[in-house]
């Protein structure tokens, strides 16, 4: 196991877990309707949903010689070598990590607009509570 793959992991997991709880936390203390939490849900149903997919089935190309598999965080890299694709696999641990934080960064991901839905709202309460001069 590479130390600075579990960094990257833990920073990964860290950011994205502040970030799912923080939203939870915004809508209940905005006292947020019933289409706000519906909203919540389906953005989190489609984030675990997209992030099973970048965890276990993305690949992606760095040029022609190298392919990533997993996204955000890589779980294997492949070389082209005399026209086979070997692989190079993470450790069983940071690779199963990986694996449940990318699920978690994308879940996150997905409940952006919720963030700037908040923020825009926010925004514009702030306004009209200005007094006019």
């Amino acid at each position: 196991m590479t130390p600075i793959g579990m960094l990257f992991v833990l920073a990964f997991l860290a950011g994205s877990s502040w970030a799912l709880v923080s939203l939870v936390r915004l809508l209940r203390r905005e006292h947020a309707g019933t289409r706000r939490w519906i909203a919540f849900v389906i953005l989190l149903v489609v984030g675990i949903s997209v992030g099973v997919w970048c965890a276990f089935y993305c690949e992606y190309s760095l040029g022609g010689r190298y392919r990533i598999g997993s996204f955000p965080l890589p779980i294997v890299f492949f070389h082209l070598e005399d026209g086979q694709w070997i692989d190079f696999p993470v450790p069983e641990l940071q690779a199963w990590s990986a694996a449940f934080t990318n699920i978690v960064t994308i879940t996150a991901l997905a409940t952006v607009p919720l963030w700037l839905l908040s923020w825009r709202q926010q925004r514009h309460e702030r306004t009209r509570a200005q007094p006019e001069h």
